[in-house]
């Protein structure tokens, strides 16, 4: 009988490991030495780690889950025998279970479960919270992150099987009733009640009940709250570090308006580092569920503060780490927010004297307004959006010192309109006066836009040459005082001194770009102004040069709208600068090298090399 040859199918993985770029982009690694192909192109280290953690769960947490869960189940389906009304429980014969047998079977199965069994009311009150987080902590660390950074798509989908989706139309139950306990399936209604029906009570809807907790070991949670405190205060601070630890040790599982802060604090915190990234899904869908269910259940006359500033930390979050886009579109619920709890009238007169918060609360509430007011104006430098938080509308004043706010004490600080006058020379923390920059750079944004309008509508207007000399009247004074203090109070390469100067350069910039859109008749104030901007630039892309110098993690995350804006400017006027071309290449490779740790550059650094073949030269 003659010999049948099998064919040898060839393996459906080559041989060897994957590098941890390939890996966390989910693209096939060609194994190549010493650099495969993917991490040639994108220009970073390939690194293989030979030492894999297996995959699945660890040996007997599966069981020990589904004990947990029939313990919870029982638990629910013990509390409703007692309700008026509810008919007798019957087990899988049809006969009627005593109560003796419901509470041998309870005990089977907390003893499976190896837990003790705390009784959990209906409503989802505190036992059902504390119940959730005082299980056993899973070390997710030792679990296979089978979940990419870049989680859009899989993200939608998870957050539709949670009743606080948004796009969810009906919720789905959220564990089922095993047939070895009973043939009764949990009602939906029963886990989760019509919210609508009942108009919330202040602090009365436990968000938390409805949207599972991440299970985090106090380990995990000390290192992201000391995380977000190194890295993500530098451009978010808006919480003393002092009270909030002081809070966290009581009103950790008490306080459901905290505790959503806690998790969008740590969210924030885990997107800023890379030995998080299993947890940081979880973490985002719980804190974006949580907030959508304050959102549609919350009374204006009390929006908690933690509220608002978890939102603001999402918003942040969103801009940063994931989708810039949908990270402004955020931002738009978070300035909705800050209308609603008045944060931009603090400090009127007339609500001040009935105010019975510390100083240290008010002074929260100055900058989680102070942080919105910049991301309001970022969106409009970056996408020209309309300005929602009106600068000559405010009644709530800078932000105070450093030092003040760490030892809780009270401080008169200036308001933004005395400050940009000038009016008095108390001196102005660097959060301060990077506001007061903001302030002046959308302004000479909006005089530029209304330029272009002019230009059309009524060409022989004159108005715009009143508004160029007070825009930089104002910015010459600033440069002046602001840029000179902040140079005595913070080293030369700090990043928030750095963020700060490229902000006042690019207004200088943008208030030259505003001159092209001029009639003719304006050459000599615009033929002034070129060298003046060409300077600009020109300190701008020696500042570049310091940001190497900085971890990446340590430039401030908004750094790139004043790139960007200096790239646009040397792109579009190369006739004017000689330099424009190298300055052009050193600042596009540095948004490229931040875009690595930071969305919002990854953004600009994609827009910039779109609009490069599209150049128009500013006139000459």
């Amino acid at each position: 009988m003659d010999s049948i040859t099998v064919p040898i199918k060839p393996r459906r993985q080559q041989s060897g490991l994957a590098c941890e770029e390939c890996r966390s982009r989910k693209l096939k690694c060609d194994m190549g030495e010493p650099q495969c192909g993917t991490c040639y192109n994108l220009g970073v280290t390939c690194i293989t780690n030979p030492l894999r953690r297996p995959r699945g769960p660890r040996k007997g947490h599966v069981k020990t889950l589904k004990s947990r869960i029939a313990t919870l189940e029982r638990q629910l389906y013990g509390t409703t025998e007692i309700l008026p009304g509810t008919p007798t429980s019957r087990g899988e014969n049809g006969g009627c279970k005593s109560s003796d047998e419901e509470q041998l079977t309870g005990k089977c199965l907390s003893d499976a479960a190896g837990e003790h069994v705390i009784e959990i009311t209906p409503n989802g009150g505190a036992d059902y919270t504390e119940y959730l987080m005082g299980t056993q902590p899973m070390d997710l660390s030792g679990w296979a992150s089978t979940i990419p950074l870049d989680f859009q798509g899989d993200l939608d989908k998870q957050m539709n099987t949670y009743p606080c989706s948004s796009t969810s139309s009906s919720p789905s139950p959220l564990i089922a009733a095993p047939k070895s306990t009973s043939n009764l399936v949990l009602e939906t209604s029963f886990l989760f009640p019509d919210l609508t029906s009942h108009p919330m009570q202040p602090m009365s809807l436990p968000p938390l009940a409805t949207q599972p907790p991440v299970q985090l070991t106090p380990l995990e949670c000390a290192d992201l709250d000391d995380m977000f405190f190194e890295r993500a205060y530098l451009f978010a601070p808006i919480i003393n570090q002092q009270r909030y630890y002081a809070r966290a040790a009581v009103e950790s599982r008490t306080s459901e308006p905290f505790s959503c802060l806690q998790y969008a604090m740590r969210m924030l915190a885990a997107s800023m580092g890379s030995q998080f990234k299993a947890i940081l899904p979880m973490l985002y869908t719980h804190t974006s569920g949580t907030l959508d269910a304050w959102d549609r259940n919350m009374p204006d006359e009390a929006i908690p503060i933690e509220i608002v500033q978890a939102q603001l930390l999402l918003a942040l979050y969103g801009i940063l780490k994931d989708d810039p886009r949908k990270g402004w579109a955020s931002a738009g619920r978070c300035f909705h927010l800050v209308h609603r709890a008045k944060l931009d009238q603090i400090d009127n007169p007339s609500t001040r004297r009935s105010c019975r918060l510390s100083e240290v609360e008010v002074e929260e509430r100055r900058r989680t307004f102070w942080t919105a007011y910049a991301l309001d104006r970022y969106a409009n430098l970056v996408h020209e959006l309309p300005l929602t938080l009106n600068d000559q509308m405010i009644l709530t004043r800078l932000p105070a010192t450093e030092t003040a706010f760490r030892r809780q004490g009270a401080i008169m600080t200036e308001f933004l309109a005395s400050a940009m006058s000038q009016k008095t020379n108390q001196p102005l923390s660097p959060y301060a006066k990077s506001m007061v920059i903001v302030t002046i750079l959308a302004r000479c944004l909006a005089h530029r836009n209304q330029c272009n309008v002019e230009r059309i509508t009524d060409p022989t207007s004159q108005e715009y040459l009143a508004r160029h000399c007070a825009l930089d009247k104002i910015l010459t004074q600033e440069i002046e005082t602001i840029l000179t203090s902040v140079s005595a109070d913070l080293e030369p390469c700090n990043p928030t001194r750095l963020y700060i100067e490229m902000l006042a350069e690019a207004a200088i910039l943008v208030l030259f770009t505003a001159l092209s859109s001029i009639s003719e008749g304006a050459d000599e104030l615009y033929r002034g102004y070129q060298k003046r901007a060409c300077t600009a630039a020109e300190r701008i892309h020696s500042q570049v040069q310091s940001l190497s110098q900085l971890g990446i993690f340590k430039v401030h995350p908004f750094t790139p709208i004043a790139l960007f804006i200096c790239a646009e400017f040397t792109r579009s006027c190369k006739t004017l600068n000689p330099n424009a071309v190298e300055q052009y290449k050193d600042i596009s490779s540095s948004l490229r090298y931040l875009a690595s740790a930071n969305s919002l550059a990854g953004m600009l650094h994609m827009e910039l090399q779109q609009n490069a073949g599209n150049g128009v030269d500013v006139r000459g």
